[in-house]
This record gives C-alpha cells, sequence and structure tokens, in this order.
C-alpha cells in the first residue's frame, strides 16, 4: 500500500455481495451431491432458493437494492433480476455511479450453508462458491475482492480451505458468525483454525445469518420482526467468548471482521465487557497475560461494518473512528444502492472529514492492505 498516495474520494464497501447463479452447485460439485445440494424451484408463482436442512429464500431477499419497499417476501422469478446482477462489468458500473470503486464480496445464497448438517457436504459447496467467485471476481481483481466461505463443521477442513483461499487470493475467510452452544468460540476446537487465519492473514469475517445458532429469542418469540431487532446479539457473544476465553491473546495476528450487524452496540459492550472483567474478573480467575483490557483487545483485533447507522456514529467519543467501516450491501435489499452518496451525507453529518475518510475507506484500506 502506498501511503504517500492521494487519498480516493471513492468509497469502499466493506459488504457487498454476489448473486450466485442458479446452477453453481449443480455444476460444480460431484455427481453424488447433486440431489442435495442448493437449488433454485418454483414455488407459489415464483422462483425460490432451497436446501438440504429445509431452509427456503426468496430472490427478493438478496436482489432488490434500491426498490426494497414491500419486495422482501414478493415473489420474484430469475427472469426479473437485473443483469448485472450476474454482469461484474456491469455490476462495476453500477457501483462507480453509487460512489463506490471496491468492494469485498460476500455470498448470499452461500451463507446459509453454514446451516448443513452433513460435513462432507458442507465442505463440497463452499470450496464450489469459492472456486466460482474466485472466477467471477477475475474481471476485475482490484475493484471486486472475494471473502471465501470457510467449513465449520471438519475443522480441519476449515483449517486446509483457509491456507488454500489464501494461495488463490482471497482477501478474507467468512466463518460460522453464530455457532451452537455445544461448538462455540468459547471452546478449544478452533485453534488451529484461528492459528491459520492469523499466519495466512486472512481476517476472519462473521456476517449476521452465517451460522447455524438458535435465534436470540428461544422458539422465535415475538416473530421476524422481534428477533431481527435484537439478533446482534449473537455477534456480541460471539466476540465476547473469543475476548473472554483468550483467543486474541493466544493469537496476536488474528483480525475478525464483524459484518451487517450494525455498530451503535459497540460502545455499549466495550463498557460492559470491561466492567464485568475489573469488578468480577479477580474473583472468577480471569486475567489477561498482556495486561491489555477487553476492549483494548477488541480495537485491535475488530472491525465493524455498518450500513446505516446514525447512532453508531454518534457513539465515536468511546469507540473512535477505527475500528469502523462502510458497507452499501449491494444488491440486497437492505443496501443503500443507489443513493449510497445521499445516505451518507445523511448518517456521517457533521463528522469531521478524518473520521469520515476512515470509515467510507481508510480502515478498509489498512485492513486489506488497499490504495488510500
Amino acid at each position: 500500500m502506498n501511503e504517500a498516495a492521494p487519498q480516493s474520494t471513492a468509497f469502499i464497501s466493506a459488504d457487498s455481495h454476489v448473486f450466485e447463479p442458479a446452477a453453481l452447485w449443480l455444476e460444480r460439485t460431484p455427481r453424488k451431491f447433486h440431489d442435495r445440494v442448493p437449488s433454485v424451484v418454483d414455488r407459489d408463482g415464483g422462483d425460490v432458493w432451497v436446501y438440504e436442512n429445509g431452509a427456503s429464500l426468496t430472490l427478493a431477499a438478496f436482489a432488490t437494492a434500491g426498490t426494497w419497499k414491500g419486495m422482501t417476501d414478493s415473489q420474484m422469478r430469475l427472469s426479473e433480476i437485473r443483469p448485472a446482477l450476474f454482469d461484474p462489468n456491469a455490476r462495476l458500473e453500477e457501483t462507480l455511479q453509487d460512489g463506490v470503486d471496491i468492494e469485498i464480496l460476500y455470498p448470499s445464497y452461500g451463507m446459509p450453508l453454514f446451516g448443513l448438517e452433513d460435513a462432507e457436504l458442507q465442505v463440497a459447496v463452499m470450496r464450489a462458491y469459492n472456486d466460482w467467485v474466485m472466477e467471477y471476481c477475475s474481471a476485475a481483481p482490484d475493484r471486486l475482492l472475494p471473502v471465501a466461505l470457510i467449513p465449520s463443521l471438519d475443522v480441519e477442513a476449515g483449517v486446509a480451505e483457509v491456507r488454500r483461499s489464501a494461495e488463490l487470493g482471497f482477501r478474507g475467510a467468512l466463518i460460522n458468525a453464530h455457532p451452537k452452544p455445544e461448538r462455540d468460540y468459547a471452546k478449544p476446537i478452533y485453534e488451529d483454525l484461528w492459528a491459520a487465519l492469523a499466519e495466512t492473514g486472512l481476517p476472519a469475517s462473521v456476517h449476521l445469518y452465517a451460522g447455524d445458532g438458535p435465534d436470540v429469542s428461544v422458539e422465535n418469540r415475538g416473530g421476524l420482526m422481534c428477533t431481527y431487532s435484537v439478533d446482534p446479539a449473537r455477534i456480541q457473544l460471539s466476540l465476547a467468548q473469543m475476548v473472554f476465553s483468550g483467543v486474541f491473546e493466544r493469537h496476536p495476528g488474528l483480525r475478525v471482521v464483524v459484518v451487517e450487524s450494525d455498530v451503535g452496540w459497540v460502545a455499549a459492550l466495550l463498557q460492559r465487557m470491561d466492567h464485568v472483567f475489573e469488578r468480577k474478573g479477580p474473583r472468577r480467575g480471569v486475567s489477561f497475560e498482556s495486561g491489555l483490557l477487553p476492549s483494548e483487545q477488541f480495537k485491535r483485533h475488530v472491525s465493524c461494518c455498518f450500513i446505516e447507522d446514525r447512532a453508531g456514529i454518534l457513539t465515536l467519543e468511546i469507540t473512535g473512528a477505527d475500528i469502523f467501516m462502510w458497507g452499501s450491501d449491494y444488491p440486497h435489499n437492505d443496501s443503500t444502492w443507489p443513493n449510497s452518496i445521499d445516505s451518507i451525507a445523511t448518517v456521517f453529518s457533521g463528522l469531521p472529514d478524518v473520521d469520515r475518510h476512515k470509515i467510507l475507506r481508510g480502515n478498509a484500506a489498512r485492513l486489506y492492505d488497499l490504495p488510500i
């Protein structure tokens, strides 16, 4: 990275997504898996992605950027999807018009793969996705930067995929964001994974809903409106487990990226972790050889992405601006596209230029070694 280079006025979206083609897993996995891989089916007058574990996702959820009103649960056909979602060159034109010149790319229909229960199948479909997305991004390897899917059921297979992904040129590794309680991040089973991530330098991303753990609300009480409102707590739990189980102490080179979970909660979590550590840690035998507070470990190792979060901007006095990154979430229905410039003007109102640049470009550039 050239530190002396002039600062770009374009944004880096640290949270964008691809839109996987319907035949991806049928074309790229062994034949023995073809009746079990994710596929698109006709259901109630629309095309829907279905998974072996019974999960399903509409096209509207991930394809309606700019037209989100009333679309999330509506039926759509593949024929209605804008060509730019499949054509990387057309995509580049759309995002550049929105002020974005570089995107960190996550899966869309690949995220539910963490919910599969067969380790061999999970490895096959995740490797297939990784091979496809690397080819997709080859259209503009300096502007489309993919994050690899990392198998979670077989940790050693996950370690192997981290190393393979680093060799292929991936910029990050998407891990299980909120594992089941019996395999959570306080457990020692992930030591080889943390070591591989630190050694390769690939940041480990945790993206809300890309995990197999239970909802915050037991038995989904209150429905989607309630669970969606409080679901970032699932990510907070994973992060607290990493801090207090000593993951960052043992792996000082590890970086973690929190994706699409907003950031307004970060300040409160930092203060609460420090409070419980200082007030209750001594009698619980909790200490850190580094002498760092939990909040200090968090700020050294964790970066957090948001789309629109004015509340988060107002907490910078506590968090500082170095750990936040903006993302457009293109082409999902929560995306700010094609109005990102206007959205940013509102959300970032009153923020000093130096902090604005950090969040919109500088922090992502440093993390992923990109032009400032």
